[in-house]
């Protein structure tokens, strides 16, 4: 069975009047990343030019920190061993926020925490995701129990969740480039 809190957000495109489309706002999105264009339902514009770097920083911590706390809990049960094959979490941070950072709007790269530059328009999700053997079920938990999570936990409100952070996650050719690899 589908997650509903899942299916409520690959719905949300539908029903937000603002998902993909800047209208006639005279707003340009600061960035190019694929949803550089989605619009906030709390600010018209897209998630980088809404919530800014900082933020971005937050929820990327607060995703590793749920990440870790559900391997403590339930071992590989919901998340699968892909987490076990990391070996150097500050590069995985830092490529997973600029990855982020540019999707939603932001700079095509970013200086992480650790003093690094990574760079996220260049990352090939399929790639970066072969040999994982990440199912649907645990992309599907993923989303919804650790980034909207990590979303919710950081300040953002669910309608923005819905708008302009749901839709590049639930769309089914980038899940594509992640399940079954």
């Amino acid at each position: 069975m589908q997650n509903p809190r899942l299916l409520l957000l690959a719905s949300a495109c539908l029903v937000a009047p603002a998902c993909g489309d800047d209208g006639d706002s005279g707003y340009e999105p600061t960035g190019t990343g694929p949803a550089a264009k989605l619009l906030c339902t709390s600010s018209s514009m897209n998630a980088f030019d809404t919530y800014g770097p900082e933020a971005f920083v937050a929820v990327n911590e607060k995703i590793f920190e749920l990440v870790l706390a559900e391997l403590d809990a339930n071992g590989e049960a919901n998340l699968g061993g892909s987490f076990g094959t990391v070996t150097d979490f500050a590069t995985f941070k830092g490529q997973l926020a600029s990855f982020l950072v540019f999707v939603y709007g932001g700079p095509d790269s970013i200086q992480y925490t650790d003093g690094k530059t990574y760079q996220g328009s260049t990352q090939d999700m399929t790639a970066a995701h072969v040999g994982l053997a990440i199912t649907d079920a645990q992309y599907d938990y993923f989303i919804a129990n650790i980034v909207v999570p990590a979303l919710t936990g950081s300040g953002v409100p669910m309608d923005d969740v819905s708008s302009c952070f749901a839709p590049p996650v639930t769309d089914p050719a980038f899940k594509a480039s992640i399940v079954g690899k």
